[in-house]
């Protein structure tokens, strides 16, 4: 219950930044629309600053929700890195998109957009680093070509989200990214 109804919080304040934006947004409003009281809202959220960090985590989450159960599967390591790096470049659209989306509550606040984009950044950086410490400790991968990938490869899909390759999914973009990711592993993977 209590997960809920701070889950529901979230949701309806996300809500209502997107519709009024953040700066006109008020505790009051936010009760109001969840049908909740005040004193409930501060059970979960100090202030409205609060709840838009919870509602800026919940939007990043969702962002990188594809790439968690790509690295939770029950496969070998080098196939799930593979998955996780042709997903993410896949998805780099999707989470276009969702910048999209967020852009009419945040109001276009570059300062805001940016912290969004941090957050998943980091989190699919520590996925990415999750697979490549248990390719090292399988004896799979390379530790030293990982390290020297890790300051590499999220510049890398950053330049390939904004990258001019036809995104409507041609071939030629297809191609790329499955060359893109047969580099990074190839690379990676330990010498016989």
């Amino acid at each position: 219950m209590v997960v809920k109804t701070r889950e529901k919080l979230i949701e309806v304040a996300r809500q209502l930044f997107a519709h009024k934006g953040v700066a006109n947004t008020t505790m009051n409003d936010i009760a109001a629309a969840s049908e909740k009281g005040r004193r409930t809202i501060y059970t979960y959220f100090k202030n409205k600053k609060e709840i838009y960090n919870a509602v800026l985590e919940t939007e990043s989450d969702h962002m990188v929700t594809s790439l968690r159960e790509i690295v939770a599967e029950d496969a070998p390591v080098d196939e799930r890195l593979r998955r996780f790096l042709m997903s993410r470049l896949e998805h780099g659209r999707t989470i276009s998109s969702a910048y999209t989306s967020l852009k009419s509550w945040l109001k276009f606040d570059v300062r805001r957009m940016e912290r969004i984009h941090r957050l998943v950044a980091e989190k699919e950086h520590a996925l990415l680093d999750t697979l490549l410490r248990e390719g090292i400790a399988l004896g799979q991968f390379d530790a030293e070509r990982c390290a020297l990938l890790d300051g590499f490869i999220n510049q890398c899909i950053s330049g390939l989200d904004l990258s001019n390759i036809d995104s409507a999914g041609s071939a030629d973009y297809v191609k790329a990214h499955a060359a893109f990711v047969d580099f990074v592993i190839s690379d990676i993977k330990r010498k016989s």
